[in-house]
């Protein structure tokens, strides 16, 4: 990783994040904390961020998915490149969810308000629900599994699908 390449936003704030938590964890004091949130806010290179947490020990991420952008500390310390294997695994466990668990989900609640609205007998649901659940769940498997190959599939997916809508 070139840590001569600009920064945005993103590693801004995630790195002010870290901040916070060194702060809450009594690592900084108020002076500190406010010195170091000033050289961020006008950081122009991941290099004067890194100066930025040069002195402080990586933190243990609560949330193991969370990398903040380049700059940011991943679970185990290290540095985290916009290609990693990490970010591959993010991306596909994202699509995953907006892709298929969230349209599935949503679905279901449908599927059950239906049910309940027209008198809430046989238990009907269950057969779509379960359908559709044990394809969401494959792939859902396949995406955490073997991110690459996930991701690939849904590209090549996205192509036929412009093809036919293209008439081609």
């Amino acid at each position: 990783m070139n840590e001569q390449l600009r920064i945005g936003d993103r590693e801004r704030d995630a790195t002010t994040a870290a901040l916070a938590e060194h702060y809450a964890a009594g690592r900084l004091t108020r002076e500190e904390f406010d010195h170091r949130a000033g050289v961020v806010v006008r950081a122009r290179t991941g290099l004067d961020l890194g100066e930025v947490l040069a002195d402080l020990p990586p933190l243990e991420r609560r949330d193991p998915e969370f990398t903040g952008g380049p700059w940011a500390l991943t679970p185990a310390g290290e540095r985290a490149s916009a290609g990693s294997s990490t970010a591959v695994a993010r991306k596909a466990r994202l699509l995953w969810r907006t892709a298929g668990l969230a349209p599935w989900a949503m679905f279901a609640v449908v599927f059950v308000v239906i049910w309940f609205l027209t008198g809430a007998g046989y238990f009907w649901p269950v057969w779509p629900i379960m359908g559709w659940g044990i394809g969401v769940a494959a792939t859902g498997v396949l995406a955490h599994v073997l991110p690459e190959i996930y991701l690939e599939r849904q590209r090549g997916r996205g192509r036929r699908l412009a093809a036919t809508a293209c008439g081609e």
